[in-house]
């Protein structure tokens, strides 16, 4: 089957997002409703597709790329800001393409006001992206010493082995075309315990 390019995005069944997409927005979902309403920081955001979803009195963008007409435009490795500063700080899908996640999880941890919270999301069965690049795979274990300094933390999976073996076979490809129908029903395999999550997501409380 041979589609010219410009047909791909006009596809309805390719607008169907990916099981990991479907099961880490649930996750993100119950997390993002226990938020109290302040001023918001999100880094490594492309557009602000969390903004509806989070209470803020102010919403600021952080990314380290220019084209996404970010309100703030540096690398979170680097980022200098008044100490103190935020109630929520959301960083979504962007540790592991961190050189240095600790560094950065420092950083937001000095802008955080006391009692505010950083919610963090990040891959473990899923491959390889370079976004420009693709570091790191964390665990329960890792995250929760990545977060160490924060006074509360929680580390939540997302995902169990039968949607991670989907992921892998619907990976990507024309098949998506038809095998993305099946996304939604995949994602409802979700279970307490497993060795198979598809990602993380990470509420820590300053």
């Amino acid at each position: 089957m041979f589609l010219r390019s410009s047909v791909w995005p006009r596809i309805p069944t390719l607008r169907i997002a990916s099981v990991t997409r479907l099961s880490l927005d649930r996750q993100l979902k119950s997390h993002f409703a226990r938020l109290k309403t302040g001023h918001v920081l999100d880094v490594g955001a492309k557009g602000s597709p969390y903004l509806p979803q989070i209470p803020h009195t102010q919403y600021l963008r952080l990314d380290i790329t220019e084209g996404s007409n970010p309100d703030i435009c540096c690398d979170i490795h680097s980022f200098e800001w008044e100490p103190d500063s935020f109630d929520t700080v959301v960083a979504i899908e962007i540790l592991e393409h961190l050189y240095d996640p600790q560094r950065a999880i420092d950083r937001v941890l000095h802008v955080l006001k006391p009692g505010g919270v950083c919610i963090a999301s990040t891959r473990f069965l899923y491959r390889y992206h370079p976004d420009h690049k693709d570091y790191y795979r964390f665990t329960w274990d890792s995250l929760e010493y990545l977060f160490r300094e924060f006074r509360h933390v929680e580390v939540h999976h997302h995902g169990s082995r039968v949607p991670a073996i989907w992921e892998m076979i619907n990976a990507g490809g024309r098949s998506r075309v038809l095998l993305n129908i099946f996304n939604p029903f995949f994602a409802l395999f979700e279970f307490q315990h497993t060795r198979f999550p598809l990602g993380f997501v990470v509420y820590a409380q300053k």
